[in-house]
């Protein structure tokens, strides 16, 4: 059994609990004594006390959290993701949805040779697209686009890092980021969901990949260079 769903029963025991002790002690004193208003009192207040500790405990539960994506939203993200995917591929900028974007830039090359380098060991998710300007200066214009990522029904597009671009003379170099651990506690409203992993249902298993893309202006005149062929085909 592990942790997740240790948390999530504790409660229930701790409930069920209190009130085998109250019937416990309710059974032992009607066969002793008539209930009396003093009596009573004692267990309104116990009664009382439960709730204000109960509202304590809560206050303390992050407020902060992931909606589930349901099996209609995750539809969705992976819509968009292919409409924004087939759009890099056909080379059509304007249709490029401007929410994925997360950076752009120009960069003035020395030379007409650009070396586009990736330094890291997984480049499944990592798309380049040149397309070929008529400008005669040196002049390289990017932007960089992440779609959706989604991970057991979560929404992660703001929790998994990227890689990073950075410029090293007439080289644009991408270096692949350092693994990174997320953990994640799940509540549910639902009593019968006390473990997920037993039965995740099939858009539960699918991941969106949350590709990162990188599109270049590059001058007709200047030659590319790719040795790891990241250019998206």
């Amino acid at each position: 059994m592990n942790s997740i769903v240790i948390l999530t029963i504790l409660p229930f025991i701790g409930i069920l609990y209190l009130a085998w002790r109250i019937n416990r002690v309710m059974g032992s004193s009607s066969k002793r004594i008539i209930l009396t208003g003093r009596f009573n009192k004692r267990l309104i207040s116990s009664y009382v006390i439960i709730l204000l500790l109960a509202t304590v405990v809560y206050g303390f539960i992050p407020a902060t959290g992931y909606r589930v994506v349901s099996s209609k939203d995750y539809q969705g993200f992976k819509e968009e993701n292919e409409v924004f995917e087939q759009a890099f591929r056909n080379n059509e900028e304007g249709k490029l949805d401007s929410k994925f974007l997360v950076e752009e830039w120009t960069q003035q090359l020395e030379d007409d040779t650009l070396e586009i380098i990736f330094r890291g060991s997984y480049k499944l998710n990592l798309k380049v697209h040149v397309e070929w300007t008529d400008s005669k200066e040196q002049l390289v214009e990017g932007k960089v686009y992440r779609t959706n990522i989604i991970r057991y029904e979560l929404n992660m597009t703001d929790k998994i890092p990227m890689s990073t671009i950075q410029w090293e003379d007439n080289h644009l170099v991408i270096t692949e980021p350092q693994n990174k651990e997320v953990t994640f506690y799940s509540f549910s409203n639902e009593l019968g969901l006390l473990s997920k992993e037993m039965y995740l249902s099939d858009y539960e298993l699918s991941w969106l990949g949350g590709d990162m893309y990188i599109y270049l202006k590059v001058p007709k005149h200047m030659n590319v260079i790719d040795k790891d062929g990241l250019q998206f085909n």
